[in-house]
C-alpha cells in the first residue's frame, strides 16, 4: 500500500483566477459592471463589462502576467501609482552613477 503525502502542484507562479478570468480581468470586470448598475443600465453594464474582460484578455495575450502591474507603472502619474522602495519613479528617466 502506497501511502500519499499530499499534492505538489507542477505550476506554482499561475495568476489567481475568478470564474474564468484571470485577477485583473474580473476586476475590470467588476468595475465596468457596477457602473452599469449604479447607471440604471445593468444588462449594458454586464455585457460591457464581460467584452471588455474579453479584449483585455486578448490584448494582455503572450505579456508577462503581471502587465497590469507594469502597465499601471508606466502610464499612471507617480501619485497614483504602486510605489515600492526599490523602483525609481516612473518619470525619471536619466541616473548619474
Amino acid at each position: 500500500m502506497a501511502m500519499e503525502h499530499g499534492y505538489i502542484p507542477r505550476t506554482l507562479d499561475l495568476q489567481e483566477k475568478f470564474f474564468l478570468w484571470d485577477a485583473d480581468q474580473f476586476i475590470a470586470a467588476v468595475l465596468i459592471m457596477g457602473f452599469g448598475v449604479t447607471a440604471g443600465m445593468m444588462i449594458s453594464g454586464i455585457v460591457g463589462g464581460v467584452v471588455a474582460a474579453y479584449q483585455y484578455g486578448k490584448f494582455k495575450a503572450g505579456k508577462h502576467p503581471r502587465f497590469a502591474v507594469h502597465a499601471m507603472y508606466w502610464w499612471l502619474p507617480s501619485s497614483i501609482a504602486i510605489k515600492t522602495r526599490f523602483t525609481p519613479e516612473s518619470h525619471k528617466r536619466y541616473f548619474l552613477g
